[in-house]
């Protein structure tokens, strides 16, 4: 029974009891985030959906799975496609890393903020450009064609789905790298040059040997995200029969009449223990990264490495990588957005034509799916925003007995594929609501999604509650108030820039997100991101790209607003 203790020294009262609070919350936690796996796994062990009477438990789901070539096809075509890309990415970002911030190449800045776009921008933005340049059909392509020469990579293979899913995540070991080099002393490498080593040994010998582990650590980390990848397959993939893992789900739910329900659960449940297992390897792989730290103490203000006359040669391969791959994909949504259609030999300027944005505003689903997604990312956004600083604060400031199991629960979510998010909620909801009209409803898409960016706000927001000091906690309680309210009065009100950055990423991740929407979405409930993957298959590459022009638009408004705002102190 909670009682309510008597005001001293006129604070309130408190009715509700810190640590009933405390567990309430971490109960709920890991109801929402880690309950919706348990409805899947349950599903592919039953003869029938979830939704309906009868049925009994079995192992046929699995035994038609594992006894489909084409499943095992997709098995072998995902391994292919994760090693390729992560190779590819690891090269390319590591290489760029160590170029950008060790040595004296020109325009290192500029290629430095060019080369992460495809971290701040929509996943499928940079795809429909290089299906609209650089496709056996595209643009550029055509163009090479009619000049007697053509692209040695067919991006409709393995190899070319690769080569595009490495300009996106190539950026992301780049950030990995680039924060670890910022952070390592350069005195190993001039001692190194001291002793005669060229520029390019000493990168090879020293450097590059102490960027083991967080090459390792982010090479992982886009394996397991390049398994779960459904864009990108289900756009190029198609057109050439490729079957993957993420397009064998969407195939056997979607195209299939009626869903096989449970040989799509028994395959997600497999998804998630593949990429569970991968992300458990990496953290016992680099888990032992006292074996690369150097012995140094405070380290010393880094001295570039001279690369002589070869730095503009090498500078200007760069920017042609980088214009090749960022720039001119993004050219072409622009100009497949705004013309009619794109031939090499007519003049794009004499198409110029706003009929598919015209399209989009007059189209009653188009234009849902554009709301529908600015409320899930904004409505959802906020509450999502709020839940991960409550959750922060009891994992990390408060005595909380669970409060490990509870960062635990909030990073979860980044070890669960987009698919099975979204088929997880699917089956909690059938399970709890066999009518489906909460199933239905944009608030349950709206929590899938925020529970598939909860580990980015988290991520986002818990380091700003470590560096402050305990003081004011103790103070606070010292005074007499209760836990919840220094946390309320002092501790949020200090953590408020966090808080900003927290809400604009997750706003961006949810506005931008489609995979959990392959089980969720309904003809009342379309989404952006959905939206635009159907209409890439149907080869509609005006409408997508007007679509990702507005998307586009609509995220860097956001991300230039937060760092406006963000700028600001909290008492200005």
């Amino acid at each position: 029974m909670l009682r309510a203790t008597s005001p001293s020294n006129g604070l309130p009262r408190r009715w509700v009891p810190e640590r009933g609070s405390h567990y309430v919350l971490w109960l709920l936690t890991l109801v929402v985030v880690v309950g919706p796996v348990v409805p899947v796994v349950w599903a592919s062990f039953w003869s029938t959906p979830l939704y309906e009477g009868g049925g009994s438990a079995t192992l046929q789901n699995y035994r038609h799975l594992l006894s489909d070539d084409t499943w095992w096809v997709a098995v072998g075509n995902s391994a292919l496609f994760a090693a390729m890309t992560t190779a590819g990415s690891t090269v390319v970002g590591v290489g760029l890393a160590v170029l950008l911030v060790r040595t004296d190449l020109p325009l290192r800045r500029l290629f430095g903020a060019v080369f992460v776009l495809p971290v701040v921008l929509p996943g499928l933005v940079l795809l429909v450009g290089w299906s609209v340049m650089w496709s056996p059909s595209g643009y550029v392509s055509a163009w090479l064609q009619a000049h007697g020469t053509s692209l040695p990579i067919d991006l409709y293979s393995i190899p070319g789905m690769a080569l595009v899913a490495t300009s996106v995540a190539a950026p992301i070991i780049y950030l990995f790298v680039r924060g670890s080099l910022g952070s390592m002393d350069s005195s190993l490498e001039q001692a190194a040059r001291c002793s005669g080593a060229g520029p390019l040994r000493a990168l090879v010998t020293v450097t590059l040997p102490l960027l083991r582990p967080v090459a390792l650590n982010s090479g992982m980390i886009v394996f397991a995200l390049a398994l779960e990848v459904l864009g990108l397959p289900l756009i190029l993939g198609s057109s050439s029969g490729t079957t993957l893992m993420s397009t064998y789900l969407y195939d056997h739910w979607v195209k299939a009449q009626p869903p096989d329900q449970g040989l799509v659960a028994a395959a997600g449940v497999l998804l998630l223990l593949i990429v569970s297992a991968l992300l458990f390897a990496r953290d016992r792989l680099v888990g032992d990264s006292a074996r690369f730290a150097t012995t140094g103490g405070k380290a010393h203000g880094t001295s570039p490495l001279q690369l002589g006359p070869a730095r503009w040669v090498i500078s200007a391969g760069v920017g042609l990588g980088m214009a090749c791959f960022i720039l001119v994909p993004l050219a072409g949504v622009f100009l497949s957005a705004f013309t009619s259609f794109l031939s090499p030999f007519l003049s794009p300027w004499s198409l110029l034509t706003t009929s598919n944005f015209d399209t989009i505003f007059s189209n009653r689903t188009y234009t849902a799916s554009i709301v529908n997604s600015l409320l899930i990312a904004g409505v959802g956004g906020f509450l999502a925003t709020v839940a991960v600083a409550v959750l922060s604060m009891v994992a990390h400031r408060s005595q909380f007995r669970r409060r490990h199991s509870l960062q635990q629960a909030m990073l979860w979510p980044r070890a669960v594929p987009g698919l099975v998010t979204g088929m997880g909620f699917f089956w909690a909801f059938a399970v709890l609501n066999p009518s489906g009209s909460l199933r239905s409803s944009l608030w349950v898409m709206g929590l899938a999604f925020a529970v598939r960016a909860l580990a980015l706000g988290y991520s986002a927001f818990y380091p700003a509650l470590t560096v402050l000091g305990k003081d004011l906690d103790l103070a606070a309680r010292s005074a007499g108030a209760g836990w919840w309210t220094a946390m309320r009065t002092i501790i949020l009100r200090l953590v408020q820039p966090a808080f900003g950055v927290a809400f604009v990423l997750l706003f961006v991740a949810m506005l931008n997100d489609a995979d959990p929407a392959v089980f969720l979405v309904t003809p009342d409930t379309p989404v952006m991101g959905f939206t635009m993957l159907q209409l890439a298959q149907t080869g509609t590459g005006g409408f997508v790209a007007a679509f990702g022009v507005l998307q586009m638009a609509i995220t860097l408004v956001v991300l230039g607003a937060g760092r406006l705002l963000l700028g600001v102190r909290p008492h200005a």
